[in-house]
């Protein structure tokens, strides 16, 4: 199988279903912002101090591939692990370790300033799936699940920095 089809010359593509898609709708510009994203967390993860970021950033990625089937797919019951009670925990457990003292600028150090990047890029892909969701509702548990991602990396970038 090549990785060059030449099916997007005329514009369009395929989502996860097989249904043609012109390749500016709404679901492919939000799963295009995520595969900007997983890119910077992937950054992110190969220039992280700290184990447990690189961990936190691993599985993130693993869920942001299953997004599209998510879409595609809202009803299902395998929710391919995109949990946003699970992000949640971790934001609270971060909190704990790394409370806030004030404005933050970013840029203490690469790693944390990467995963300012991503969070900034997150925000992006939760516009686009809000986006998404007005023409085609989207599943709620994938909306909140965008909306805390945000707010992990936010921590996770204030862990690296040792805060």
């Amino acid at each position: 199988m090549s990785i060059s089809t030449g099916h997007g010359d005329e514009g369009s593509t395929e989502i996860f279903s097989g249904t043609s898609v012109p390749k500016d709708h709404p679901q492919i510009e939000f799963i295009g912002v995520l595969d900007e994203l997983n890119s910077f967390l992937g950054d992110a993860k190969a220039a992280a101090l700290r184990e447990s970021t690189k961990t936190v950033i691993d599985s993130v990625q693993r869920d942001l591939f299953r997004v599209p089937v998510l879409l595609d797919a809202p009803d299902a019951k395998d929710d391919g692990g995109i949990d946003p009670e699970r992000l949640t925990a971790l934001i609270r457990e971060l909190e704990e370790r790394h409370p806030m003292r004030g404005f933050i600028i970013p840029g203490a150090n690469p790693a944390s300033a990467k995963l300012d990047i991503a969070r900034t890029v997150c925000r992006r892909a939760e516009r686009r799936l809000h986006t998404l969701h007005r023409q085609e509702p989207a599943p709620p548990r994938l909306l909140r699940y965008i909306n805390r991602l945000s707010d992990l990396l936010f921590m996770l970038a204030r862990a690296e920095e040792g805060e």
